[in-house]
C-alpha cells in the first residue's frame, strides 16, 4: 500500500514542510506532566509546539501521527528520540498528536496508519525534529561559552565541551535554543555510533497491555456516559422498515431506543442491559438490493468471467515494470512449450480483532468530540463531521490504544453511527458492536477469483503472464482516502501480481471483471499482496515441477542478477534447512514476496498422517526489511503475521445465502490456535540504509509457502482457500 520511503526525498519533504515553517522542535513552556499525557499541545505561534515537548525534569514527549495499533512501533519512535537527542530513552515518552491540518502527510494521506509506513513517518517526522533540537541546543551552549557549536557533543541530555570539561543540561538550554532559528540541513547521527536504534528495546505499551492499565477505546469512562448495543439490517443495503421499541424499553436501566437508516440502537447505563433489550427487538427490514447473493451464485459467475477474459485491461503501460502488452502475451501463450494454467480462489475474510469495534461519542451545539481506536484520525475527523453537519475543526478525535486493528479500523462507519445515536440522545454514549455485529455488518477482504497463465519457452523459463481477475472493488466501497480506481480497474488488484523485487515475467496482459453484490470490502492485512503472492508462488512451484527442478533452485535462477534477492531466498533456505532430508511423510514448501520495498519468505515443512490430513511441524520466516531498527520489534510483527495469514489458508471464510454473513463468531469463523501453530523460527536481516515495510509482510508468503508443502507431498495442485476446498485438513 506504500512507496518506499527515500531518505533523502523523506528529509526535503520534512523540511520544506514542517522544519522550514519553525514549527516542530521542544517547547520553552513545558505543560505539566499530567496535562501532557492527556492533551497534546494547542495551536500556538510559538515554533516550539509541535513534535516535541521538553518538560522543566527532562523528560521529552514526542507527538507521533502514528497509531499503537500493538505492532511497537512507538517503542520505536521512542528510540529514534533518544538516539538522536542522545538522552536515555527512559526519559522519552510518545503521544499521539492532535488530530489537526498541522500534522497532517501527504503519505499516508492525513493521518492515518497504514502501509507498513509507521517506522518510515518517524523518519520524516519525530526523527528530524530531534536531530534538529539536538544541534540547536549545541548551538545555543557554543554561544554561551563563546565557542564553536563544531567543538562540542552530547550526552546524556547535556551539551558538553570537553576541551574545557565544561557541560549544560537540555533543561538549562531549551530557552536560549527556542529562540534559534530551525537548520536547514539536518544531520543524523551515523548507524555507527548508535546507542539505542538497532538494539532491541523492551516493548513499553506490553506492561499496561498485560496489567490492564491501558486505555483501548472499550475502556473509556465519561461523566454521565450510557452505552449503545445495536442491530443492523441483515443485508447489505437493507433499511429499516419498522420497530416495536417497547420490549426494549421494558429491561431495566434502559433510556433510550435510536432508530438509524439501517439500524437500530438501544441506550442503556450499561453494555450487557442494552445488549439484552435489543436482543429482543425484532425490526421489519426492507432488503436490499443484493438480498438474493450468495457465495455460491458469486463464485460462478466470477470463474465465468475470468474463463472469458473480457475484463477491463490494466491502464498503465507497465505493472511494476513488466510491459503491459496483451498481443504480446497472447503470442508467447500461443507458442508457449507449456502453459500453466491454474484458477484460483480466495474466499471473503474478516479482519476478526479482538477488540469489537466501538466509539464513544458527546454532541454539543458547537462541535462534538470522540474517543476511539482507530487507524484513521482524519477521515473519521471528516466523516463525523459531515455526519453531525459540522466542519471537521468542530470535531476533536482522541485517539486510544487499539486492540486490532487489521485494515478494518480505516473504516469509519462505527464511529459515524455511533456520532449519530450520541446526537439523538443527547449525551455522551459509548456504541458497542457485539461479536456478531463485528462481524456480519461489513467490512471485508474482497472474494477474488484469479486465472494465471504462466507461458514457458523451451528452457522452461517464464516468456509472459496472463492474470484474469474477478471480484468486487475495495476502492469503490471503502471510505479511506488513499486514491480511486485508475480507468474503471481497481489497482489493489495489481499488488505484488509483478512484483519489481522478484521475477521477470518478459511480457503480462492483467485484467479485472468487477463482480460485486454489494458486500462492503476494505483493506485487509497486506491488501492484494495477500492473494497475489499465493497465486504467483504456486505457478512458480508447478513451472519448477514441469521443469523438473527443486523449487528453490528453479527460484533462484528466476532471480539471476537480483543480488539482493537471492541473497534473501538463500538465507531463507540456509535458516530452514532446505538441503537437509525430511523424515517419511514430511514434506517443504517455500514462497518469497516482495513488498512495500521488503522481501519476506516462508519455508512451511509439514508432515502427512494419512491422505488428505497434515500437521505443522516448523515453519521458517524470513524478512529483509533494509535497515532494521530493533530486531525484536520485527521478529514479532513477522511472527504475528505469519499467524495472522495461516488462519487464512487453514480455515477463515467469510460466506454468504440470501445476502446474509453466515458467521457470526470465532466458532463458525474459525482461526489458528495455539494448538495449530508449530515452532516459527524467525531470520531477520538488516541490508539497507533506510527502513521498510514490516508490519505487513508476515502473511502473503505464509499461504503459498502451505500451499506448495501440499503439493509437494501430492503433487495436486491446491488452488482454493482455505486448504480444506482443496482437499485438506489440519489435525
Amino acid at each position: 500500500m506504500s512507496a518506499a520511503i527515500k531518505p533523502d526525498a523523506a528529509r526535503r519533504s520534512f523540511l520544506k514542510s514542517s522544519l522550514a515553517a519553525g514549527v516542530w522542535t521542544l517547547s520553552a513552556t513545558a505543560l505539566p506532566l499530567q496535562a501532557q499525557r492527556s492533551a497534546p499541545p494547542a495551536p500556538s505561534t510559538s515554533p516550539f509546539d509541535f513534535m516535541l515537548r521538553m518538560g522543566p525534569d527532562g523528560m521529552v514527549t514526542a507527538y507521533t501521527v502514528v497509531t499503537n495499533l500493538g505492532q511497537g512501533t512507538h517503542t520505536v519512535l521512542a528510540q529514534m528520540v533518544a538516539e538522536e537527542l542522545d538522552i536515555p530513552l527512559e526519559r522519552v515518552r510518545i503521544e499521539h498528536a492532535q488530530v489537526a491540518k498541522r500534522y497532517h502527510l501527504e503519505w499516508p494521506p492525513g493521518i492515518t496508519t497504514f502501509g507498513s509506513a509507521g517506522v518510515g513517518t518517524g523518519m520524516r517526522t519525530v526523527r528530524p525534529a530531534s536531530a534538529a533540537a539536538r544541534e540547536m541546543l549545541v548551538r545555543a551552549a557554543a554561544a554561551r561559552w563563546s565557542v564553536e557549536p563544531a567543538s562540542c557533543s552530547t550526552a546524556d541530555g547535556h551539551v558538553l565541551h570537553s576541551a574545557t570539561a565544561r557541560k549544560l543540561s537540555y533543561v538549562e538550554l531549551r530557552e536560549a535554543a527556542s529562540l534559534l532559528t530551525p537548520p536547514t540541513k539536518l544531520v543524523f547521527k551515523p548507524s555507527a555510533t548508535w546507542t539505542t536504534l538497532g538494539k532491541p528495546a523492551a516493548r513499553r505499551d506490553i506492561p499496561a497491555r498485560v496489567n490492564g492499565s491501558a486505555v483501548f477505546g472499550i475502556d473509556v469512562k465519561r461523566p454521565g456516559l450510557l452505552v449503545a448495543a445495536v442491530v443492523h439490517a441483515p443485508t447489505f443495503g437493507g433499511t429499516l422498515a419498522s420497530v416495536d421499541t417497547k420490549p426494549a424499553l421494558a429491561v431495566r436501566g434502559v433510556k433510550q431506543v435510536v432508530q438509524l437508516h439501517n439500524a437500530v440502537a438501544v441506550v442503556a447505563k450499561g453494555y450487557w442491559q442494552a445488549q439484552k433489550a435489543v436482543r429482543l427487538l425484532k425490526p421489519s427490514w426492507r432488503d436490499g438490493p443484493n438480498a438474493g447473493a450468495s457465495t455460491a451464485s458469486m463464485r460462478k459467475e466470477m470463474l465465468q468471467a475470468t474463463a472469458h477474459g473480457t475484463g477491463v485491461v490494466f491502464p498503465q503501460a507497465k505493472l511494476s515494470g513488466v510491459p503491459q502488452d496483451a498481443a504480446a502475451t497472447a503470442s508467447a501463450i500461443a507458442s508457449a512449450v507449456t502453459v500453466i494454467d491454474t484458477t484460483y480462489e480466495v474466499p471473503f475474510l474478516a479482519h476478526a480483532p479482538l477488540e469489537p469495534l466501538n466509539a464513544t461519542v458527546a454532541v454539543r451545539a458547537d462541535g462534538a468530540e470522540i474517543w476511539l481506536s482507530t487507524q484513521s484520525q482524519t477521515d473519521t475527523q471528516r466523516g463525523v463531521a459531515k455526519a453531525l453537519g459540522l466542519t471537521p475543526e468542530q470535531v476533536t478525535v482522541h485517539t486510544q490504544d487499539v486492540g486490532g486493528g487489521f485494515g478494518r479500523r480505516l473504516e469509519h462507519d462505527f464511529a459515524v453511527e455511533a456520532a449519530l445515536i450520541a446526537k439523538a440522545v443527547g449525551q455522551p454514549v459509548k456504541t458497542i458492536w457485539s461479536r456478531e455485529t463485528d462481524m456480519q455488518s461489513g467490512y471485508y477482504r474482497p472474494m477474488t477469483i484469479t486465472r494465471v497463465q504462466l507461458a514457458l519457452n523451451a528452457k522452461h523459463e517464464p516468456s509472459a503472464i496472463r492474470g484474469d481477475m474477478a471480484g468486487p472493488s475495495l476502492l469503490e466501497h471503502t471510505g479511506v482516502t488513499n486514491g480511486p480506481m485508475r480507468d474503471n480497474f481497481d489497482w489493489t488488484y495489481t499488488m505484488g501480481w509483478c512484483s519489481p523485487l522478484l521475477y521477470d515475467f518478459r511480457v503480462s496482459d492483467t485484467r479485472w471483471s468487477r463482480v460485486d453484490k454489494g458486500v462492503p470490502c476494505t483493506y485487509w492485512r497486506s491488501v492484494g499482496y495477500s492473494q497475489n503472492c499465493y497465486f504467483v508462488e504456486h505457478t512458480i512451484d508447478q513451472a519448477a515441477r514441469t521443469a523438473g527442478q527443486d523449487p528453490l533452485a528453479y527460484r533462484r535462477r528466476l532471480l539471476a542478477g537480483k543480488e539482493r534477492g537471492l541473497a534473501f531466498i538463500d538465507a531463507l533456505a540456509e535458516r530452514a534447512r532446505w538441503s537437509e532430508p525430511l523424515p517419511a511423510g514430511h514434506f517443504r514448501g517455500i514462497a518469497v514476496c516482495g513488498s512495500n520495498s521488503t522481501y519476506s519468505g516462508h519455508v512451511v515443512e509439514i508432515a502427512v498422517t494419512e491422505p488428505g490430513k497434515f500437521k505443522l511441524v516448523r515453519i521458517t520466516a524470513a524478512i529483509d526489511p533494509g535497515l532494521v531498527f530493533d530486531q525484536r520489534a520485527v521478529e514479532a510483527q513477522m511472527m504475528g503475521g505469519t499467524l495472522f495469514g495461516l488462519s487464512g489458508a487453514l480455515f477463515s471464510e467469510i460466506t454468504l445465502t440470501n445476502g446474509r454473513i453466515e458467521q457470526g463468531n470465532f466458532d463458525s469463523y474459525q482461526v489458528a490456535l495455539m494448538a495449530h501453530a508449530p515452532i516459527v523460527d524467525v531470520l531477520v536481516l538488516s541490508t539497507g540504509r533506510a527502513p521498510f515495510g514490516v508490519g505487513e509482510e508476515g502473511p502473503p508468503s505464509i499461504l503459498p509457502a502451505v500451499a506448495n508443502a501440499l503439493y509437494a507431498a501430492s503433487g495436486k495442485v491446491v488452488n482454493r482457500m482455505p486448504v480444506s476446498h482443496s482437499g485438506w485438513q489440519i489435525v
